[in-house]
């Protein structure tokens, strides 16, 4: 082969390629191949291919929701839920979802990748050069189901989608039938890693939707929180800890690194034995349950059957 031969034979490979991404970042209806339909998402236009094998899940979100549909993803972003990652002990972790790996990523050839935009923003162009990337974000958690059909539409598995939530509106109505009267008063706190701050999940929290479904209660201090308003949680200080009393307090920490996670656990138990805290009706009549940090973003139907898990154990008991 000559120079000339060499390099037009070059040119031809780099003109492929830039083809290739083009088609999975933004292609023309002209251009869309026939294995592969436009999706829109909140980044742009995709082009998904029809029946993708390999997806990676870049938040806890979408690995969640890929279980819901019984997808097991080939890799994950490291931040999840513990109760999602002991769910995928094998599976490849690829860094924070923010900060994603991308060699890594490359490595294990996916043909299609999901995350939250507000994480793949700074990288998207990076990643829909790997494989073809759909991007989706909710107002707040208690929005949860828009993304799981979301995500069901991309995958083409709206008809399992619909029967999975079918499934959990069947156990909500189960469980609203043995709600008292008057309904239990549902505190939601979660103990921050920074010392002293405490988290009030308001009614536009996951965990808080799903409250609201089956109709229970919240303290006056959480009884707030719409679709419309993206916080969904209200920070108080030690001193402000009368106002995460209720009827029963269901008490979580989180932290998506081990660091981090560590010092909110150590925030807990220094909480434990705060006089303040020992003062309040739930704690003094033993109705304080620790629970995952899923009730406040579990954002999944997998993660919605844990909750509904502990409703049935913590607060269907504790019902008058």
């Amino acid at each position: 082969m000559n120079l000339k031969t060499w390099l037009l034979h070059g040119l031809l490979v780099v003109l492929v390629a830039v083809g290739t991404i083009a088609c999975q970042t933004a292609p023309t209806a002209n251009s869309t191949p026939a294995d592969c339909r436009m999706v829109q998402h909140t980044l742009g236009e995709t082009c998904v291919p029809m029946q993708p094998s390999r997806v990676v899940a870049l938040d806890h979100t979408a690995a969640g929701n890929l279980l819901s549909l019984g997808v097991m993803p080939v890799g994950v972003a490291s931040n999840l839920l513990p109760q999602l990652a002991e769910r995928l002990p094998d599976v490849p972790r690829l860094g924070q979802s923010n900060q994603i790996n991308l060699e890594a990523l490359v490595a294990l050839q996916p043909d299609l990748i999901i995350g939250a935009a507000s994480d793949l923003e700074g990288t998207y162009d990076k990643l829909s050069a790997i494989a073809p990337t759909v991007a989706f974000d909710m107002q707040t958690t208690a929005d949860w189901q828009r993304p799981f059909r979301f995500h069901a539409q991309v995958l083409g598995l709206e008809s399992r989608a619909e029967a999975v939530l079918n499934q959990y509106q069947q156990r909500v109505k189960a469980l609203r039938n043995q709600v008292g009267s008057p309904p239990v008063q549902v505190s939601l706190v979660r103990v921050m890693a920074q010392s002293g701050q405490i988290g009030l999940y308001l009614k536009n929290c996951f965990g808080g939707s799903i409250l609201a479904d089956i109709g229970f209660a919240r303290p006056p201090s959480q009884d707030s929180g719409t679709l419309e308003q993206p916080l969904f949680t209200k920070l108080i200080s030690r001193e402000a800890l009368p106002e995460a009393d209720g009827d029963v307090i269901l008490l979580f920490s989180f932290g998506a690194t081990p660091e981090i996670a560590a010092a909110a656990e150590a925030e807990l138990e220094r909480l434990k034995t705060d006089p303040l805290w020992q003062s309040l009706r739930a704690v003094q009549q033993k109705q304080v349950y620790g629970v995952g940090h899923y009730w406040g973003a579990g954002n999944s139907p997998l993660a919605a059957e844990w909750v509904l898990d502990d409703i049935e154990q913590y607060l269907l008991q504790a019902s008058p």
